[in-house]
């Protein structure tokens, strides 16, 4: 039973598929302001590409052949080198791993002669491999 005072009610979904003139005049400018923003991103992702790909800088070749065996080893991988300063030394990839600036870096074991040391070479951002300063006294190892 309706009182007087009531008005009938419709369903939601046929409430919202009626819009009234007001509301169409909205959605258009919201549609439109979407489009335009996603034409925005899509020019000013072109262009921060065509400006790395100006900016880019050619990849780094070593010529220290300890460098240029930890870009080749696979861990465990041993060999002997002549080092860049004439004395030869046995050369030893320890380790692989992705630092956390998210380049590759390959720890190696020095051995020439007396002394051992080690040497920590990583990926370079624009290409080829590059000595690294190990953040750990020591060599680099956290191991115990």
């Amino acid at each position: 039973m309706m009182h007087r005072t009531q008005a009938a009610t419709r369903p939601v979904s046929a409430r919202l598929a009626g819009t009234s003139s007001a509301t169409r005049p909205l959605r258009a400018l919201v549609a439109v302001i979407g489009v335009a923003a996603l034409m925005g991103c899509a020019r000013s992702g072109d262009r921060a590409f065509s400006n790395a790909a100006v900016t880019a800088r050619p990849a780094v070749v070593s010529t220290d052949p300890v460098v240029i065996f930890a870009s080749q080893a696979q861990p465990g991988a041993s060999t002997r080198l002549a080092l860049a300063d004439g004395r030869t030394a046995q050369v030893r990839l320890v380790r692989s791993y992705n630092a956390a600036s998210g380049r590759e870096c390959r720890e190696l074991r020095v051995d020439a002669g007396m002394a051992e040391r080690a040497r920590l070479v990583c990926a370079a951002p624009e290409g080829g491999w590059v000595e690294a300063r190990p953040l750990l006294r020591g060599g680099g190892s956290a191991r115990p």
